[in-house]
């Protein structure tokens, strides 16, 4: 290429950039108040998350003691992470403690789909299906802990009585059914979340498509499949990531009916990250801990938003 041409390409380029700025200066100029809007929000957010939330990136390249001078210790806490044996343990509950989300989506959409058929008793139908939803976390985590206490709690004293099991299982003690029993209550008391967006999604399906399908003889399956479905795949979505990034930070339940125990077993990364923080006061170590969940709670809400895009784009299509 010649001279002349690079010139002509630098040209253009300036040219493009200079419209972008003029585009950039018109969108300001024409919605200032609304950006002026913005600007307490954004304020907010910089200085109460993400100024905090910087600062414990450079706290986790220190050896960061709660009472003390900081150390600087570079990558060390990241290499030690990377060959902790505990640390891939708390990995492995964590994604299987995850698995309460789809938990919950299962019940809430069978819920939802059978309260939509229902005409009479429906608001006291839905108001009973709120209730686990309205107890505090650590209110229901103790009702299920005294349930399932082995020696004096009414579940096991009844399965023992009517001969279903021989013996009391002592749930806290195998690492396994620890973490079954707090991805259930965990499931129960959360699900009726993704059941209120899931029955505000099937009110705005109308009427008419599920007429149409009728006119045509489509069966119930058939309904589901070609109208229901697609129709909440957008709610779906949105109550999906929220409940899975708000599951990979639960702390409340896990922490209360088991200590993370036994062992390790049930020490999920937001444990784990809440017992190096107040426990042991390795402020350092725990903000590593908490860097690693926030790129794996990041990578869900990047699904999400790449997800939500295409469905819109499709939907616009």
């Amino acid at each position: 290429m010649t001279s002349s041409d690079w010139t002509i390409i630098d040209r253009a380029k300036s040219v493009r950039r200079y419209s972008r700025l003029d585009e950039i200066e018109s969108v300001l100029r024409d919605h200032w108040f609304s950006y002026l809007l913005v600007v307490p929000i954004a304020l907010f957010l910089v200085s109460l998350m993400w100024f905090p939330f910087m600062r414990g990136i450079w706290m986790s390249f220190h050896k960061w003691p709660f009472v003390g001078e900081p150390q600087w210790v570079g990558l060390d806490n990241y290499t030690f992470l990377m060959s902790w044996d505990v640390f891939f343990t708390s990995m492995k509950a964590t994604v299987l403690f995850a698995t309460t989300t789809f938990i919950q989506l299962v019940v809430a959409l069978a819920a939802a789909l059978a309260v939509s058929q229902i005409s009479r008793f429906k608001s006291v139908i839905n108001g009973v299906f709120l209730i686990p939803y309205a107890m505090p976390p650590l209110v229901s985590g103790t009702i299920w802990v005294y349930l399932l206490e082995p020696d004096l709690g009414p579940v096991f004293g009844y399965l023992t009585k009517w001969g279903v099991l021989a013996e009391s299982i002592y749930w806290t003690a195998n690492g396994d059914t620890a973490l079954a029993v707090i991805t259930f209550a965990t499931a129960w008391t959360f699900w009726p979340f993704m059941f209120i967006i899931f029955t505000a999604g099937l009110q705005k399906i109308p009427d008419e498509y599920y007429e149409t399908a009728r006119v045509y003889g489509a069966n119930r399956w058939q309904t589901f499949r070609n109208i229901t479905l697609p129709q909440l795949k957008g709610p779906i979505l949105v109550a999906i990531s929220i409940r899975m990034v708000w599951n990979l930070s639960k702390v409340s339940q896990p922490l209360q009916m088991t200590q993370g125990g036994p062992g390790y077993e049930t020490s999920i990364l937001a444990v784990l990250l809440y017992n190096y923080t107040y426990d042991r006061g390795q402020l350092g170590f725990a903000f590593t801990l908490g860097v690693i969940l926030f790129v794996i709670t990041f990578g869900f809400v990047f699904l999400f938003i790449r997800e939500f895009e295409r469905e819109n784009e499709v939907g616009r299509a």
